[in-house]
């Protein structure tokens, strides 16, 4: 049963594509080994250049171009579209008052920024939840339904009362904070 043992006369065969080459080159250093050999034994020990076996060609050398080119002198607006030749006005802002300086948001937009973001938070975590719950209805009520309709009512209850939770948040500045506007 064992195949190292076998006394067969049937050549090993590799899978790897390179090893043919491999041998073709192994068989010529042979012979290029067995001349030298050969002339080293007629000429009675007098030294011989080392022989070549069959070094790799040079690699290819690369050159870059020698001219070098330059960009700023070469005229590049012809490689444009004919709408973008032309000498164009920056286009005015529509919200453009005048001022440099920082309006920051209303109460009104802080407050319903608030809500959107903690009921898309608390739809995020109760979708999660009822996705858990509903896996598990569906699978012991064997209704596909469940799943669905517990991510969703799951969802909207947390999202509502995280939403809630948040807008209640949404308070008045306080009267410190109001007398230093002023100042």
């Amino acid at each position: 049963g064992d195949l190292d043992s076998c006394d067969c006369d049937v050549p090993a065969m590799s899978l790897n594509p390179f090893t043919a080459r491999r041998e073709k080159r192994e068989a010529k250093f042979q012979e290029k080994l067995a001349e030298y050999e050969e002339a080293q034994g007629t000429q009675g020990g007098a030294a011989l250049p080392p022989p070549d076996f069959g070094a790799a060609d040079p690699p290819p050398s690369y050159s870059l171009p020698s001219h070098e080119i330059s960009y700023d002198a070469e005229e590049l607006n012809k490689y444009l579209p004919q709408a973008a030749q032309t000498e164009q006005t920056p286009a005015a802002l529509a919200n453009w008052q005048g001022s440099t300086t920082y309006e920051p948001p209303s109460r009104a937009r802080q407050c319903i920024t608030k809500l959107q973001s903690g009921f898309m938070l608390g739809g995020a975590l109760g979708g999660a939840i009822g996705f858990l719950y509903g896996s598990f209805a569906a699978v012991r009520y064997k209704h596909v339904l469940y799943l669905p309709i517990a991510v969703v009512q799951f969802g909207a209850g947390f999202g509502f009362f995280l939403a809630c939770g948040t807008v209640i948040r949404c308070e008045e500045a306080k009267p410190a904070l109001l007398e230093r506007r002023a100042d």
